[in-house]
């Protein structure tokens, strides 16, 4: 039996249940997040499409780390296991995101007093970043990853019966890998190249992407402590 009933392979199951999941739902799950970070730094086009497979690469991480904890540890899954790892996983993304956006908010204020030379050696400062790893969309998009989303803990669920932990990784894999060929890498860029057509509004652009993510990560937070 498959993940996906119509699809006899259970991998490619797992993949295609996760496209579908990502042009469904993911899409309007994570863009909050990847929009206002995008914001936050000022990314272009080219930077939005590389901040989104970042924050993806991080979600299929975490799916990974998830297949294989299942896996390895079977005895564990159940309702009250899930129900307590969603808990810790949703302050943690909670605590992730608002710290996210408060070093967002601070780089803007220090930018802010910066002279004509100041700017130009940040100029330089950016793109050398720019080239390197970006940690902050990874640690956001894997912090993001360890919520138990409805589909992706059926999948869980579904990969228990499989012998060997290497097909709860590999199914967990193909599910995150679906999900990040969406709609949310385009319009990640896209955010980027339409906010860069307001230069002069850059500096608040920035202070409003890093204050939409503290307010999504004190969402998160209020309704973690909720559940507990």
């Amino acid at each position: 039996m498959s993940f996906v009933p119509e699809i006899s392979n259970p991998f490619l199951g797992a993949l295609v249940g996760g496209l579908f999941y990502g042009f469904a739902v993911c899409t309007s799950a994570c863009l909050p997040y990847v929009t206002s970070y995008i914001a936050g730094i000022g990314a272009g086009f080219r930077k939005g499409v590389v901040v989104t497979l970042f924050f993806n690469s991080g979600r299929i991480a975490a799916y990974a780390v998830l297949g294989a904890a299942i896996g390895i540890f079977k005895f564990l899954v159940s309702d009250k296991f899930f129900t307590s790892f969603q808990s810790y996983s949703s302050f943690a993304f909670a605590i992730v995101t608002i710290a996210i956006g408060t070093s967002i908010l601070l780089k803007s204020k220090s930018s802010s007093s910066c002279t004509h030379d100041c700017q130009n050696v940040n100029n330089v400062n950016v793109t050398k970043i720019g080239q390197r790893f970006d940690y902050r969309a990874f640690s956001l998009g894997l912090s993001r990853g360890l919520l138990l989303c409805t589909p992706l803990m059926w999948l869980l669920l579904y990969s228990v019966p499989f012998g060997p932990p290497i097909d709860s990784l590999a199914l967990a894999v193909l599910f995150g890998l679906g999900t990040a060929l969406s709609p949310m890498l385009v319009l990640g860029g896209a955010t980027g190249w339409l906010l860069n057509k307001a230069p002069l509004f850059r500096k608040w652009i920035s202070i409003i992407g890093g204050a939409i993510l503290i307010v999504l990560g004190l969402v998160t937070l209020a309704t973690a402590m909720s559940l507990i």
